[in-house]
């Protein structure tokens, strides 16, 4: 991570983070909550960017996430012994949230430094669809775990140099419209967050075929930003039963429920914090000289 604003705010985001909760509860989304696999991911994935992988509260971490780790290869998002005394105030048994997740695992995968970073990305190769895309458990938007299982995949790799990669590749660039939006059935209009995905689904399989859509995509992530900076929300997080394995099968989700209700429902990213940073991290992955040029082409057009 470059030197300048973006830095001091994530180290200062690091600083907040390492001395929140106790130093074997991971993370979780919010401080009475248990800890959970998949946000002790993504702040892991921060202190890796910042190179404070060897932080002690770091090392915590990725035990924590390791912990997870299910016999099918997979990271599930809780643990009994973490989760049951918040979980079982709601219901007796959540076997599916205790179960190996593939947006989970995706998101872990990415942890260059996790013990068990290489049966990850074994498992990846394991859960692939036959299109070449990755099914979610909390997320409707499949654009999300295919985005970060083609990254993981050629991490260590030249970008494109796994057929998984350019499989993912083709499926996300197949999603983006000609107007370089990605429509989602709670998003018909064009989603953000989903373009943003398949944006960074495109650029790791970097096939030169791909190079307008890339361009495509930008120009609508650019042209939708919000005057004040942010954009509008559009990531939206589905809430499983707790004995549902396969939310896709799931006809009738409620919208935007709360507390014990919010089962069965999907919840919006009200303050767009969760969809503008997945743009601005799609967009830190392009080229400057695209955004810049896209970012010129679209002022052109629309004069203030």
């Amino acid at each position: 991570m470059s030197q300048g604003p973006g830095r001091s705010a994530a180290e200062s985001a690091w600083e907040l983070l390492r001395q929140a909760r106790g130093p074997s509860d991971g993370w979780g989304y919010g401080p009475q909550v248990p800890g959970d696999a998949d946000i002790t991911s993504w702040v892991l994935r921060l202190a890796e960017a910042l190179g404070a992988e060897d932080d002690p509260r770091a090392e915590e971490g990725y035990r924590f996430v390791a912990a997870h780790l299910q016999e099918d290869g997979g990271i599930s998002s809780y643990l009994p012994q973490f989760a049951a005394p918040f979980l079982d105030r709601v219901a007796p048994r959540w076997d599916a949230w205790y179960a190996s997740h593939a947006c989970v695992t995706t998101a872990a995968a990415g942890l260059r430094h996790l013990p068990v970073h290489e049966r990850l990305l074994a498992r990846l190769r394991e859960i692939r669809r036959p299109d070449g895309s990755w099914p979610a458990y909390w997320w409707p938007d499949r654009e999300y775990p295919t985005a970060l299982a083609a990254e993981a995949l050629t991490a260590d790799s030249p970008a494109g140099g796994r057929p998984e990669a350019r499989a993912a590749a083709r499926w996300a660039a197949a999603r983006i419209g000609a107007d370089g939006a990605v429509r989602t059935e709670w998003e018909p209009e064009g989603s953000a967050f989903a373009t943003a995905f398949a944006l960074r689904a495109v650029l790791a399989g970097e096939r030169p075929e791909d190079r307008d859509t890339v361009r495509r995509a930008v120009a609508y992530l650019v042209d939708s930003q919000e005057q004040e900076g942010s954009w509008r929300p559009s990531a939206w997080c589905r809430v499983p039963g707790p004995m549902e394995f396969d939310p896709d099968a799931r006809e009738h989700w409620k919208r935007g429920q709360r507390g014990k209700a919010a089962l069965g429902s999907v919840v919006l990213d009200m303050k767009a914090l969760y969809t503008t940073a997945s743009v601005v991290a799609a967009l830190a992955r392009t080229s400057t000289v695209t955004v810049t040029s896209v970012a010129a082409e679209s002022s052109r057009a629309h004069p203030a």
